[in-house]
């Protein structure tokens, strides 16, 4: 039998949740905070409100630190509650000039000015670009380091909270000890899409007023015909390779968009978004999954000691 506790921490003391028989813990990898949702039935022991601190663990193993955001009652005495965990502090928005930085030393330098706790900071040895960022979120700021961190060396970084501790890891260090299989999930969602960020053909446009316009154009007459004429358009600088771009953007929007979601899974801890799991699903109509993939939102579920997540995940083929 899985077990959970939840703990509110309120002026001095724990307030341990009476029948805390259900519960989500919502991981996203792209950046946002970990999210918490839980009822509390109200007795003459609750006295907890917004601002105060929420720990949540699953088979003893802590699971989310966070604290209190939103308290909803209804006329039964049940207070839903939601709880973000630190990196929801991370949506302030910030003025910050960085030179020289990796990743990594700007995590560190946002996490002090915003007195937010660090855990383990693992080290990035690309030196992003110099930054000069005005009003944009924290988490803004940092995303732009770690996809140019990723653009340059293929390493993606990872960063979430672990319970109370802000960490930084490169996700080939994230790998979980799971397997999800058939037998293993209630029931999974794969899905093949043509309606967004999908285009056969790319047309840019290189402003010049004194000489003209200059248009590039690129395009995939199979694919045409398979799905009708389907244009990205835009404008570039005068320092941009048109037909380079062109090309590159040809590359990455031509293709389908194939989303993976699995249901229901065994419940495990060690996973969460931006891990690492082996796949192994067989044939999906016209793909076939047997491979390690990235974790890119886990949903914890807890249920009258049931404990099951809910994945969706990139890798291979899976691209959306």
């Amino acid at each position: 039998m899985n077990s959970a506790k939840i703990e509110i921490d309120h002026n001095g003391s724990t307030y341990t949740v009476v029948a805390a028989e259900s519960f989500k813990i919502s991981q996203s990898r792209s950046l946002m905070p970990a999210k918490a949702t839980f009822e509390v039935v109200r007795d003459e022991n609750t006295d907890f409100t917004e601002g105060d601190t929420v720990r949540i663990y699953i088979n003893d193993k802590g699971m989310f630190w966070g604290r209190v955001f939103t308290k909803n009652r209804d006329k039964k005495e049940i207070i839903t509650v939601t709880a973000y965990d630190q990196t929801r502090y991370l949506k302030n928005k910030g003025i910050y000039s960085f030179s020289g930085k990796n990743i990594s030393e700007i995590v560190k330098t946002i996490s002090g000015d915003w007195a937010l706790t660090t855990g383990e900071i693992e080290n990035s040895p690309y030196i992003v670009s110099d930054m000069l960022a005005d009003e944009k979120t924290l988490f803004d700021i940092i995303g732009t380091g770690i996809d140019e961190t990723y653009e340059n060396t293929g390493e993606l970084f990872i960063l979430y909270d672990d319970f109370g501790k802000l960490a930084l890891k490169n996700g080939k260090n994230m790998e979980a000890d799971y397997l999800l299989c058939n037998a293993s999930a209630e029931n999974f969602s794969y899905s093949t899409s043509i309606d967004k960020d999908v285009y056969n053909s790319v047309e840019l446009t290189k402003k010049d007023k004194k000489n003209g316009d200059k248009q590039y154009f690129k395009k995939d007459d199979g694919l045409i015909s398979l799905w009708g004429n389907l244009r990205f358009s835009s404008n570039i600088t005068d320092d941009e390779d048109g037909n380079l771009k062109a090309e590159k953007l040809l590359s990455l929007y031509g293709q389908k968009k194939r989303n993976l979601s699995i249901s229901g899974a065994f419940g495990d801890t060690s996973v969460r978004a931006g891990s690492t799991i082996y796949v192994n699903l067989g044939s999906l109509a016209d793909i076939t999954i047997d491979e390690k993939m990235l974790v890119e939102e886990a949903e914890h579920v807890f249920s009258k000691g049931t404990y099951k997540i809910n994945l969706t995940l990139r890798g291979g083929i899976i691209n959306a």
